[in-house]
């Protein structure tokens, strides 16, 4: 690679997260990584994120301004055909990262070449431990959860692992990967909005025989949700992702032990009171 080809380039999608993403990138840029290529999309932000990211970041990455919402998947994509670095960072607006961090992902890169992708581990701004990882949402999974109490065979939980450990799924909120880990199974499906794209580009790395890698030892910060949080959609989008991503028999048997549990424990509850 030649030295004016990035080695890393940062993928941002933004909807209305001006703030947060203005504190994101102040935390890329204090990393100082020297061969270092972000590229900011905006999903028609109304709340001034594009002029924002042009006044204070203009000469220091790349904007592109989507005149409409086209959805998380799809601008990420835009992102990674534009993207020229060796690696891929898929990064949520709402994360900040530590200084030593890319050099810290280029490290485990380095030493494990065959790795398909990497997440690290999140924290809350407080500091608070945060779900890094996604157990495969069955219908077995559901029922582990919402009849017999095991909360981490169904949400995102942190393993307890002092080193790499490989996982079924990463958070979409950071994931770090390389050009042929792409070209082998492609690009973000775009057959959602949003949700789940992380969980089926993760499944599609296993099934590539790639492994999918958490990383104890590389942490950063996630507000969560500071996007999804504003839009009056986001059970649709959670629905429909959901509808795709199992199936509709699979995802109404799944549904109807969530609910079932729901409704049950609602009348206890009324009971009680």
């Amino acid at each position: 690679m030649t030295p004016d080809v990035p080695q890393i380039s940062v993928i941002i999608v933004s909807w209305n997260v001006k703030e947060s993403l203005c504190r994101c990138l102040d935390s890329i840029f204090t990393a100082k990584y020297p061969r270092l290529e972000v590229i900011v999309l905006d999903n028609n932000s109304s709340d001034g994120t594009a002029s924002e990211v042009k006044k204070k970041f203009a000469h220091k990455l790349k904007l592109i301004a989507n005149r409409q919402n086209l959805g998380f998947p799809k601008a990420v994509n835009q992102g990674l055909v534009a993207a020229k670095g060796e690696y891929f960072l898929i990064l949520n607006p709402d994360t900040r990262l530590p200084a030593d961090f890319f050099r810290l992902c280029l490290d485990f890169a380095r030493q494990n070449p065959g790795f398909g992708v990497m997440g690290p581990r999140f924290t809350d701004p407080d500091g608070s431990s945060q779900g890094s990882v996604f157990p495969e949402p069955t219908l077995v999974a559901a029922i582990r959860k919402y009849w017999l109490g095991d909360d981490s065979a169904y949400n995102k939980y942190t393993p307890e692992a002092s080193h790499p450990v490989s996982v079924n799924s990463l958070s979409g909120a950071c994931l770090f990967f390389s050009r042929s880990t792409m070209e082998k199974i492609g690009m973000l499906t775009e057959k959602v909005f949003m949700y789940f794209e992380d969980l089926d580009f993760c499944r599609r790395i296993r099934r590539a025989g790639l492994p999918v890698i958490f990383h104890p030892g590389i942490t950063i910060i996630h507000e969560h949700g500071q996007s999804t949080a504003k839009s009056p959609d986001t059970q649709k989008y959670i629905r429909d992702a959901g509808l795709w991503y199992h199936g509709p028999f699979k995802y109404y048997l799944i549904t109807a032990v969530i609910r079932s549990r729901q409704i049950i424990d609602k009348i206890i509850s009324g009971k009680r009171s």
